[in-house]
């Protein structure tokens, strides 16, 4: 049976939507994955074109009633100074009358990435971050999941079992244009926690249609 998995971002940058897109390939690589990736729109600014890169704003917005209708949901977003940006948290406090209306969410798998970028958005602190957002999904009685641990963590910059972290350095080409893509090792993190999530989300969903 088909079940639904969402990919949620909220990023100004090209190479957010690449993982996030990559994260939806590895979700899509399961049978029955309906995967579709969703944005968050700024709540203070709404859509400034000028202020994203291209493709970024393409995506559709999210709303409370996708997640709910979810089996999947795979948020994230950058980092800001050690802790989740405002954007994103405001995203998941906006859920909160899913928990006061008897726990909506519980049982949904729950999955969560980020980045970090050093000067002005704050150095390191993925994790922290990461675990902020697994701290939300509990608070939901959601089932959280990470990265699978595999042997690409020994060498990967900021690797970690809680979700995949990007490093948002920039790095640019001869013309001086900012690159979309992304490191080996972030592409093949990203695509086994789409993967991951979703066989779990199958397997939840299979069991639950079984009874």
């Amino acid at each position: 049976m088909p079940f639904k998995v969402s990919v949620i971002y909220f990023g100004r940058s090209g190479r957010l939507v690449t993982l996030s897109n990559v994260i939806a390939e590895g979700a899509r690589s399961v049978e029955g994955a309906d995967v579709t990736v969703y944005r968050i729109r700024d709540p203070v600014h709404g859509d400034i074109p000028d202020q994203y890169d291209e493709g970024v704003l393409d995506a559709p917005v999210i709303t409370p009633q996708v997640v709910q209708e979810s089996d999947c949901v795979i948020v994230g977003g950058p980092g800001r100074q050690g802790g989740v940006s405002f954007e994103i948290r405001h995203f998941l406090d906006s859920l909160a009358d899913f928990q006061t209306s008897g726990c909506l969410l519980k049982g949904k798998v729950a999955s969560g990435f980020t980045s970090t970028s050093g000067a002005g958005c704050g150095y390191g602190g993925h994790e922290a971050i990461l675990m902020s957002m697994i701290a939300t999904f509990l608070q939901h009685g959601m089932v959280p999941l990470g990265v699978p641990p595999s042997p690409i963590m020994e060498d990967a910059s900021l690797a970690s079992p809680f979700g995949t972290t990007m490093n948002m350095k920039t790095r640019t080409d001869k013309a001086g244009s900012r690159l979309r893509s992304l490191s080996e090792s972030e592409v093949k993190l990203a695509y086994s926690q789409g993967e991951w999530a979703a066989q779990v989300s199958k397997q939840l969903h299979d069991s639950g249609d079984d009874e």
